[in-house]
């Protein structure tokens, strides 16, 4: 467990296995059938957490703490997210091996941790350059007649639409190698910009 990596697949995995409600049972927490239980986070006189109905998250009402399974569990035992995920994986016996998977297992995992870091680091990037473009845009929609007035009126739209789709959808937009490929277009504008 020390040397291995728990992706993102991992942990929603754990999280659609168990519901709010049997983790904080579990633990010793019983909710009323409305959701609501003590706090085991500050020295609670009533219940004042609510387990979500959709069985997936709590939030404390009185001092604030919130969140899923996991991190219910990891701050109840004062440990790590990871070490939290192998204890519900443990305590639950859910069907998930997240200590000694095959090489095809790592290997797949591997990939989508990757793919999935590759991803986020592109969307930051495109956001970045679309923002800053965007920008340069409404500056020039300041000053009618002037060198960038017109290419204003054209794009300002577009780039809005483009930032509201890279946000809803960025694995759509990323497989989209023409959209891609102008951000890259974009990026050069924005360089280019006098």
């Amino acid at each position: 467990m020390e040397n291995y990596r728990l992706t993102k697949e991992d942990y929603e995995t754990i999280k659609s296995h168990l519901t709010m409600r049997q983790v904080a049972e579990y633990y010793g927490y019983p909710a009323d059938r409305k959701g609501w239980c003590r706090c085991p986070f500050h020295n609670d006189g009533h219940p004042s957490m609510l387990l979500y109905p959709d069985g997936r998250g709590f939030y404390c009402f009185s001092c604030g703490s919130g969140g899923d399974v996991i991190s219910f569990v990891a701050r109840l035992e004062n440990i790590s997210n990871a070490k939290a995920a192998k204890m519900l994986v443990d305590d639950f016996s859910l069907p998930i091996d997240l200590d000694h998977p095959s090489y095809r297992e790592r290997r797949e995992r591997e990939k989508r941790y990757r793919r999935r870091k590759e991803l986020e680091a592109w969307v930051k990037d495109a956001l970045l350059w679309l923002s800053m473009y965007r920008q340069l845009l409404c500056e020039a929609l300041r000053i009618p007649g002037g060198p960038h007035w017109d290419e204003a009126l054209q794009e300002l739209s577009i780039v809005e639409y483009r930032i509201e789709c890279l946000r809803a959808c960025p694995e759509d937009y990323y497989a989209d190698r023409k959209a891609v490929r102008k951000i890259g277009a974009i990026r050069d504008r924005v360089i280019g910009w006098t």
